[in-house]
């Protein structure tokens, strides 16, 4: 957060646009993206399909100042923007109610309630991993999470199998990032707790995770 504040310092003072890309984060974090959980405006933001209801659409916002299709000192000069989906009727009906949704006071709610969630699943599951003296550990910031391997080993990437067995496919294409969904319940978080530890379980018995205790 220091990091990104200071980032913010530096460019207004250099005259520099920071330009914050929140197709992955922009209502992932919170309502107002990673602008809202880190503190620091953008001037300039990216935003993805989220925005459209899951329809292909992107849409930068800012300043009119910076959004302006043409410039005051050459009017010739001017901003040509096109694309297939630009102002699409069912994209803009999507979008509209996806905003809607987004301004409503329950939203908001919503978002600190799965956050809760998410964080207490976190510290239930790593005490349970702990216990079995498993060599796994999950980490989260907000919906985001992940696993991290506390020892090191050639196959833990057979993990994903036991999982997809288990009931549970990943689906972090190679980042390492998992999401949560937003109407995930308490059973819901509990059931993929289950299904980790069994799939835990079956990679140790199956001696993929032997070490030489020597």
């Amino acid at each position: 957060v220091g990091d990104l504040q200071e980032l913010k310092a530096v460019c207004a003072k250099a005259g520099v646009v920071l330009i914050f890309d929140e197709v992955y984060t922009g209502f992932r974090l919170a309502p107002g993206g990673a602008q809202e959980y880190f503190g620091v405006q953008a001037d300039l933001v990216c935003y993805g399909k989220t925005l459209g209801g899951g329809l292909p659409v992107g849409a930068v916002c800012g300043p009119s100042h910076l959004m302006a299709r043409s410039d005051p000192t050459s009017p010739l000069r001017v901003a040509y923007v096109v694309g297939t989906f630009s102002a699409h009727p069912v994209v803009m009906a999507t979008m509209s109610e996806f905003l809607g949704w987004l301004n409503a006071p329950a939203t908001a709610k919503r978002y600190d309630e799965v956050h809760a969630r998410v964080a207490s699943w976190v510290v239930h599951t790593n005490k349970a991993l702990e216990d079995e003296q498993l060599p796994l550990r999950v980490a989260s910031y907000a919906t985001v999470w992940t696993m991290i391997f506390t020892n090191p080993g050639r196959y833990h990437w057979m993990l994903q199998y036991y999982l997809r067995d288990e009931g549970v496919q990943l689906s972090w294409v190679g980042t390492g990032r998992l999401n949560f969904a937003l109407d995930w319940e308490e059973a819901d978080f509990d059931e993929l707790r289950t299904k980790l530890l069994k799939a835990c379980r079956r990679m140790r018995d199956d001696g993929w995770w032997w070490h030489d205790p020597r």
